[in-house]
């Protein structure tokens, strides 16, 4: 096996989670005949119930990739993030790959420090503002310290909206590039055989994380207006209790949970149109929604808050 042929991931979600630009991203890489490592975040002790450790799409198998499961006992500290850096280098080593590219905003310093040291390219690619997800001291050290000696030390920088691109090219001018989400070519290849069912009914689809990034109550309350459109919401996170107990005396909306990724396409085939309920926030600006693209790829109208990502 050629060194350069190897390229090792480091991603902060579960692989049987959502495929979203985690997952993708090897699987896209991994069609074209390289070799890829992707480590599984540690699970530590009282994270069973973190939704990115949720184990709800288990259908993205690929023989070029190999998934590194990673457990340990202790509880989440300074110390473990001392000793998940630690794996992540001791992965670098005994894997020896031609590239890093990681997604891991928390657990990326210490591989870029030792890639940069090895002369081994690191990719980071900033998958939204981490610091707008976590308010925590965590977030805070990212920002102020993490942050900037990434955009230093990093061999590439990637960044999924126009908003991160600008900030992390004010920190560094060369091999800082946008690169926007888009469909999986997985759904889209399912999309291209779809023909939309004909139901007695209008129906509106939503499949996506449920949580606070999304106005939910907005949502539905704009549904409980129009009782001739059902409105079907899939998905996991933790707002799923909050938002089944809200559509539950609402006749025409129904919260469904998750469901297999292979279920996408149909659902996406059945809607009327897309919705985005996206609250217009700091953090919606600077992320791009890959619902968009995946109602664009079923040629779908959608109806979204004006986040700038949505607009550009």
């Amino acid at each position: 096996m050629e060194q350069d042929k190897t390229i090792l991931f480091i991603s902060p979600v579960d692989w049987d989670y959502y495929p979203y630009r985690d997952q993708e991203l090897p699987l896209a890489i991994a069609e074209r005949g390289y070799r890829c490592i992707y480590l599984n975040p540690v699970r530590y002790r009282g994270c069973e119930k973190a939704v990115r450790f949720a184990r709800v799409d288990r259908g993205k198998h690929h023989p070029q990739i190999r998934i590194v499961d990673r457990g340990s006992g202790w509880r989440r500290s300074f110390i473990a993030w001392i000793h998940e850096q630690w794996l992540n280098i001791r992965a670098i080593r005994k894997h020896r790959p031609g590239a890093v590219i990681s997604t891991d905003h928390l657990m990326s310093l210490g591989p870029c420090i030792y890639c940069r040291l090895k002369e081994i390219p690191f990719v980071f690619d900033v998958t939204d503002s981490w610091e707008l997800v976590d308010r925590s001291t965590a977030g805070l050290v990212y920002r102020r310290i993490m942050k900037p000696l990434l955009a230093r030390y990093a061999f590439a920088v990637t960044c999924t909206s126009h908003r991160q691109f600008l900030d992390f090219k004010k920190r560094r001018k060369a091999n800082t590039h946008l690169i926007s989400n888009g469909i999986s070519p997985r759904i889209l290849e399912q999309l291209d055989k779809q023909q939309a069912p004909e139901t007695p009914y209008g129906e509106v689809n939503f499949v996506g994380s449920l949580r606070d990034w999304y106005d939910f109550d907005l949502l539905v309350d704009v549904f409980r207006e129009f009782p001739g459109i059902q409105l079907h919401i899939y998905g996991w996170g933790p707002l799923l209790g909050a938002i089944q107990e809200k559509t539950a005396p609402v006749p025409n909306v129904h919260c469904h949970g998750s469901i297999e990724h292979r279920q996408i396409p149909g659902l996406l085939a059945r809607s009327l149109f897309g919705v985005l309920p996206l609250k217009e926030n700091e953090l919606n600006h600077s992320t791009c929604p890959i619902k968009l693209f995946e109602y664009w790829g079923a040629s779908k109208a959608v109806i979204s808050a004006p986040v700038d990502e949505v607009r550009r």
